[in-house]
């Protein structure tokens, strides 16, 4: 596609055409391409494109490189507008889609400059493949975002020298918005953003191909009629949009906090104990009731592992598969301590569906976290455990030690976002008396 070459052109030349603007973006577009409708095909090829959900994180980084430049910023932001329009034609009643047209108004905010402005779409992207849930989506849309603000060319043209500060002076940019944000601001970037696509049409519509300017006429119609419903339907978005403001501003702080000078990872800065290839490509939606409890105890192993807790029990008692038979109520897991005392810790953990209920490693699925049990009480209890403890440990010296020294009992909670949301530290009678920090 000629748009592919142009922006080729640009990114290669990214200091000269920030600072060149309109004039050099024209200038570019007749270079690659000579012609009348040379320097405005590009603009109906961009304004084509789609909220695609399959993008690589090089791709997603370009295109937030490609917003740092003046015109093609607008055109990009005019795409997006006609995605809203299409999306929420398919179902205008559905709120989360009005959510997701607040983020694209948010991006037209002049005060957020076009650093912020491109770290947020990306960020936004992963919201909307996130169903909406701000906290699980800041993880994976790291990668493009660092991609993005690690460019050398986008460090010179924004003079960013250290993540840390770009990613926490963000943050703090991200909290103020909210003082911004309401219904009728959002109301008024849209009526802008109307007629600056209403005039960027009328513009680029006599030139272009048959086929392209009916597509552009039914965008314009589309962008108009959500125009229309948007009075009703913004105002039901403000709950979930203020909501994930601030979830991405925490989440941008903690990520701060990992690129600052002198911050130490685990060792190497990797992880020491990969999960599995079969836990890390399994999709959720389609695990059985009884595998997502295997599940959760995969995945709260690997992070004690990771955290430096020696797994003791014996080999054959471990989950290492999603292929694994589930173990029936016992056990979950007998740990070393790293930070004694008591030397010992046992764990329970409990898969969380979007639901709010909970799955056991056997597949029993409840609402409450811990169930009573026929003659020993209730589970992860002084009583429970120690009558299941000769049944999981071997070791005559360990199992000694554990009566006579003691064990902290955790609970341990894993959702659908495939990490340890929370650990709770239990009394002898299992109620909550504190919990565990899981960074």
């Amino acid at each position: 596609m000629f748009g592919n070459d142009l922006f080729e052109q640009l990114y290669d030349h990214l200091d000269q055409a920030v600072s060149g603007g309109a004039a050099y973006v024209k200038q570019s577009a007749e270079a690659v391409k000579k012609g009348v409708a040379s320097s405005l095909q590009w603009i109906w090829e961009a304004l084509q494109g789609d909220f695609n959900p399959n993008q690589s994180a090089g791709q997603i980084a370009a295109n937030a490189v490609l917003g740092l430049i003046p015109v093609v910023d607008q055109v990009l932001d005019c795409r997006d507008l006609i995605a809203n329009a299409r999306d929420i034609s398919r179902d205008p009643k559905q709120p989360e889609k009005w959510v997701f047209l607040s983020f694209t108004l948010i991006g037209l905010i002049p005060s957020l400059g076009s650093a912020l402005k491109g770290v947020l779409k990306i960020i936004f992207l992963f919201v909307r493949k996130a169903g909406g849930d701000a906290t699980k989506a800041i993880r994976p849309a790291m990668a493009p975002v660092l991609t993005f603000l690690s460019d050398p060319k986008v460090k010179k043209v924004l003079g960013i020298s250290r993540l840390d500060k770009v990613l926490k002076g963000f943050a703090g940019q991200i909290r103020g918005l909210r003082g911004q944000i309401a219904v009728s601001v959002l109301l008024g970037y849209l009526n802008d953003a109307v007629k600056s696509l209403t005039s960027l049409i009328g513009k680029i519509k006599g030139l272009a191909p048959a086929s392209v300017r009916i597509w552009l006429e039914q965008s314009q119609r589309l962008v108009l009629q959500m125009q229309s419903q948007a009075g009703q339907m913004l105002p039901v978005a403000m709950g979930p949009v203020l909501k994930s403001l601030d979830e991405i501003a925490a989440g941008l702080e903690k990520e701060a906090v990992k690129h600052a000078p002198g911050y130490k990872a685990m060792p190497g800065g990797t992880v020491i104990h990969p999960l599995p290839d079969d836990v890390v490509k399994v999709n959720l939606k389609i695990l059985s009731r009884s595998k997502k409890g295997i599940y959760g105890e995969i995945i709260s192993d690997n992070w004690m592992a990771n955290h430096k807790f020696e797994n003791l029990l014996p080999e054959h008692r471990r989950v290492r598969s999603l292929n694994d038979k589930p173990r029936g109520r016992g056990i979950d897991g007998i740990y070393k301590n790293t930070n004694p005392p008591p030397p010992y810790v046992v764990t329970e953990t409990k898969f969380r569906t979007a639901g709010g209920e909970y799955i056991d490693g056997d597949g029993t699925k409840s609402t409450q976290l811990l169930s009573m049990t026929k003659g020993s009480g209730k589970q992860m209890s002084g009583q429970w455990i120690d009558k299941r403890l000769p049944d999981e440990i071997t070791d005559k010296k360990i199992l000694k030690d554990l009566k006579n020294e003691g064990y902290e009992a955790w609970l341990m909670i894993v959702d659908e976002s495939g990490k340890v949301i929370q650990i709770t530290k239990l009394d002898k009678s299992a109620n909550a008396v504190g919990t565990i920090s899981i960074k």
